[in-house]
């Protein structure tokens, strides 16, 4: 196995020590920096350039990343918390190492905002191996759940075991570590959603008392929600969405006996009382029919 693929099994960070736990010595290292398949973050650490910066902000300041950061960087829901959550030892120094390549180098976050939080607990309810530079998904949903509403915490559940990064055994372990206030989250979860949107407005519409199904499918597409089984609600949270291909789509589940409204992520966390007084016009309308 090249350099490269290892590098990628542990996030394109790496310390030599873990390199060495799979059989790559110092002189494979060495000879993957001359020739700049690796580089040298600090002393005993390396990296591709797809590492992303705040990992290496991370290892620089001798810290894990946690919260909703370590979250964005396994691939999971992380609401819309951008600052750099870090997990530092309690006896930490607080000694800033200088980058031996410069962090433009790495890859820069989609979203970033370059103010750093610290967190000098550490909060680890996971189990098992911590990796390096972040902490496990668990704790990073712990640190998350301090800070974060019932609904972004269920979010980021059900974005963990659809994305394949936990098992629904494990979230429920990880549920009755959280605070009380959040252990009837087990009952909330579907993992059905395609997005922590998703799964945020199904929550606020059922909590509303109405008819939600989630993820029907409706010939050859598979719509969000659908509510009282006519209403077809989509969620557009991707901002990659092709409007013609959109509305090809809509035009097709029209055809097919539904009405259809789309919203996006401001529809749902800006503009909530709107997006509501929609819905329920639509509905009142409906039934009038």
């Amino acid at each position: 196995m090249n350099i490269t693929t290892i590098m990628q099994q542990f996030g394109f960070l790496a310390s030599r020590r873990q390199l060495k736990g799979v059989n790559i010595g110092r002189h494979r290292i060495d000879r993957a920096i001359a020739n700049e398949d690796l580089l040298p973050v600090r002393r005993g650490w390396v990296a591709t350039a797809s590492a992303s910066q705040v990992s290496i902000i991370a290892v620089l300041r001798g810290a894990r990343l946690t919260g909703a950061t370590a979250l964005g960087s396994y691939g999971i829901w992380c609401g819309d918390d951008h600052r750099i959550h870090l997990q530092v030892p309690e006896d930490s120094h607080r000694v800033t190492q200088v980058p031996l390549t410069p962090i433009s180098r790495f890859t820069p976050p989609r979203f970033y905002v370059p103010k750093l939080v610290t967190h000098w607990a550490p909060f680890e309810i996971g189990e098992g191996p911590t990796p390096a530079w972040r902490v496990s998904i668990s704790d990073a949903i712990g640190r998350f759940a301090t800070t974060e509403p019932a609904e972004q915490v269920a979010a980021a559940l059900e974005s963990a075991v659809t994305t394949n990064r936990m098992t629904r055994r494990a979230v429920a372990h990880t549920i009755q570590r959280l605070p009380k206030r959040l252990h009837r989250l087990s009952n909330d979860l579907t993992f059905l959603a395609g997005s922590g949107l998703e799964t945020i407005s199904r929550m606020r519409f059922d909590a509303l008392g109405l008819r939600v199904t989630q993820q029907v499918q409706i010939g050859i597409d598979r719509v969000d929600l659908v509510i009282d089984g006519w209403l077809v609600l989509e969620l557009d949270g991707d901002q990659w969405h092709d409007p013609a291909t959109d509305r090809m789509r809509t035009n097709r589940i029209i055809r097919s006996g539904y009405s259809v409204l789309r919203f996006g992520y401001a529809d749902i966390f800006e503009r909530w009382e709107e997006t509501v007084t929609t819905v329920l016009r639509m509905l009142q309308d409906g039934h009038r029919r």
